[in-house]
């Protein structure tokens, strides 16, 4: 792969900039409008010169541009946010590029303007789009209708994001923290899990579990284990859960694990670095009938 950078958008780009959204049209299409005209142009330059406004190219060596990253209506204070808008150019799709440029923004958002959260809005059909944020560590995060007007037509969006410590968390500081050590049995351990799984049960749907048990090493009187309490849920059908558990789940300080390797079940921790000082527990959801 070329050797890929990203540099703020100058007036001085304006004609490769056009020439490359005019040969980019059948690309574009239906999910972004990027300007076209000089005087497009000169209007979107203008907006980008504000403060809450960056605009970032994505370059080859030979200064391509392969990709243009927007971050946008950027909101300090507690909040601390911006949005994302991105599009690649047509003679440089599949290559990968565009993966490249967004950890480089992702780089500049979190370590250089410090923001907290990214938040990217993509419309369901653009797939592609959806995989490329997927793969660079956003999380799904709902879906609003008639979101955005796109050439006229007032659009759903899906709601994609990353915090500063998603954007942290395979850092090998991070995963140093995150080491965990053999300790001696705590009586506490049931107490503690019977506790987590009133609270489990209290804000599931009462139909959607079979069965909830305290497992694992934590589970078993005078062993000794790490002390992260595992928690299985047993449940009827795990797509049903996949529509609603993460959001219930975050609400009671678990991060969803959603790249773990085993597709037969949705796996959950709290406290895990950067997004805790150290894992306390884990929630395994399974389909009553798995192999588990």
């Amino acid at each position: 792969m070329s050797n890929i950078t990203i540099r703020e958008l100058t007036f001085e780009d304006k004609e490769a900039f056009l020439k490359a959204m005019l040969h980019s049209q059948s690309l574009h299409q239906s999910w972004v409008t990027p300007p076209l005209t000089s005087q497009e142009f000169d209007e979107y330059w203008q907006r980008f010169q504000q403060p809450n406004q960056k605009s970032y190219l994505a370059c080859d060596e030979l200064d391509n541009i392969v990709g243009v990253f927007n971050v946008s209506e950027i909101v300090r204070g507690a909040f601390q946010n911006a949005f994302l808008g991105f599009y690649g150019i047509k003679v440089y799709s599949g290559k990968g590029y565009m993966s490249t440029g967004l950890k480089l923004v992702q780089k500049k958002v979190f370590e250089e303007l410090e923001l907290h959260r990214l938040e990217a809005n993509i419309q369901p059909e653009n797939t592609r789009s959806i995989q490329l944020v997927k793969k660079n560590g956003f999380r799904y995060e709902g879906f609003s209708p008639r979101y955005l007007k796109i050439n006229g037509e007032w659009r759903g969006h899906e709601h994609w994001a990353i915090t500063s410590e998603d954007y942290l968390s395979d850092t090998p500081e991070v995963l140093k923290r995150d080491h965990v050590n053999l300790v001696p049995y705590n009586l506490e351990w049931p107490k503690l899990a019977q506790t987590e799984i009133e609270k489990l049960k209290s804000v599931f749907p009462v139909s959607t579990i079979i069965d909830i048990q305290h497992v694992g090493s934590t589970a078993i009187p005078g062993l000794s284990a790490k002390p992260i309490l595992d928690i299985q849920i047993a449940v009827q059908s795990l797509e049903d859960m996949k529509l609603f558990a993460v959001p219930i789940l975050q609400k009671l300080g678990y991060e969803y694990w959603d790249n773990n390797p085993d597709h037969k079940r949705m796996f959950f921790v709290k406290g895990m670095p950067p997004y805790g000082e150290k894992r306390t527990h884990h929630v395994h959801i399974f389909e009553h009938n798995s192999d588990h």
